[in-house]
């Protein structure tokens, strides 16, 4: 679990900027009433599939909504890829393999087979890793823009 003020922050103020109640968006992202409690009280950063919903919603990229740049615009993907066809696509460019991402990127190979065959995505702090091993944006790899950074 990741605590960050500047997430913290830039949430509240995103909210504050919406028309929306905050039991009203908890209702239309959705989230539950829990980890919308906890982004703006402690700054607890959700899940990455969450982050992804939160950031569809207001149309906003992942960056931004971590407080991580201040540039609001962004420029959604013509043809939305997920992640796991990003992740592949990124391992062919780079010619790597699984492995070698995993173990130069220092986490369990395991994570790997759990994106791959499961469909489930990243914890924040790998993906940061892989985006930093890759040179590309955490909205790249997450397919969510055509831009690498």
């Amino acid at each position: 679990m990741s605590i960050s003020q500047s997430f913290q922050k830039r949430f509240h103020s995103i909210i504050e900027d919406s028309d929306y109640t905050r039991s009203e968006l908890a209702k239309l992202i959705p989230l539950s009433q829990s980890t919308l409690s906890n982004a703006l009280t402690y700054g607890i950063i959700p899940s990455t599939k969450t982050l992804v919903k939160i950031a569809d919603f207001f149309d906003i990229s992942i960056n931004f909504l971590l407080g991580k740049t201040d540039v609001e615009n962004f420029d959604k993907s013509s043809a939305p890829a997920n992640f796991q066809s990003r992740f592949e696509s990124l391992c062919l460019e780079k010619e790597v393999t699984h492995y070698k991402v995993a173990n130069d990127c220092l986490f369990d190979k395991s994570n790997i087979s759990r994106w791959i065959t499961k469909g489930f995505l990243p914890e924040l702090e790998i993906l940061e890793l892989l985006c930093d091993y890759f040179n590309v944006s955490i909205d790249y790899i997450l397919g969510r823009s055509d831009y690498k950074d």
